[in-house]
């Protein structure tokens, strides 16, 4: 459990949140998650429960019980030219019906190639 400033840290990092942000996801100030990010200040359970849906990954490992690192898909993160899966998801559901389709086409017209 020494290190879980680090994995809070790192969870925010790959997902391009911000100390603000998640500090308000808390409700707490910036101020004070950072605090936890410097190793000023113990997390509490509440905030590790918190984070832990956040981040979409368990207590046991924001607190260092288990090692292996998440491999959940965050839909914040960014992965292809600064385009997270929420944006594009979001840009999808702005397209026409008749759009979409084609976009999917072209991704199996794609997959298919591979």
């Amino acid at each position: 459990m020494d290190n879980v400033h680090i994995r809070i840290k790192n969870l925010r990092d790959g997902c391009g949140y911000t100390q603000e942000y998640v500090g308000r996801k808390l409700q707490i100030s910036q101020q004070a998650y950072s605090n936890y990010e410097k190793n000023k200040r113990a997390l509490p359970a509440r905030h590790a429960v918190e984070l832990a849906k956040l981040y979409h990954v368990s207590t046991d490992y924001i607190l260092g019980l288990e090692t292996n690192p998440p491999e959940t898909k965050f839909p914040d993160a960014e992965y292809v030219r600064n385009i997270s899966y929420r944006k594009l998801v979001k840009n999808l559901m702005q397209l026409s019906e008749t759009q979409r389709s084609n976009v999917f086409s072209y991704l199996s017209f794609l997959q298919e190639k591979k």
